[in-house]
């Protein structure tokens, strides 16, 4: 499970199944940005996805949702409902 840019680098260099490739490249230059101060975070989620569509790699994008005490009392169309930023990754080859 990715949860962090240490771990979607970790398993970018330790676990992937192959280093070639441009989406590869792209979001291993993301991790390694934003580990270094040089590049926003919040990119590495997309490109991590990227990477694993290249890859042939299965995964599951999980946003967390709200808090049972934080949703709203009154129900409210589905559309209007906020979804936090933060998501996690689970990763396994097909």
């Amino acid at each position: 499970m990715v949860e962090s840019v240490d771990d979607a680098a970790a398993m970018l260099i330790h676990q992937w199944p192959s280093t070639a490739g441009g989406a590869y490249t792209n979001a291993l230059e993301a991790c390694l940005d934003a580990l270094q101060g040089a590049g926003p975070a919040d990119v590495v989620p997309d490109a991590l996805m990227r990477a694993a569509d290249e890859a042939f790699i299965c995964y599951i994008h999980v946003i967390e949702g709200e808090k049972r005490s934080q949703r709203p009392r009154a129900r409210m169309p589905r559309e209007q409902h906020a979804f936090p930023i933060r998501s996690a990754i689970f990763g396994f080859q097909c």
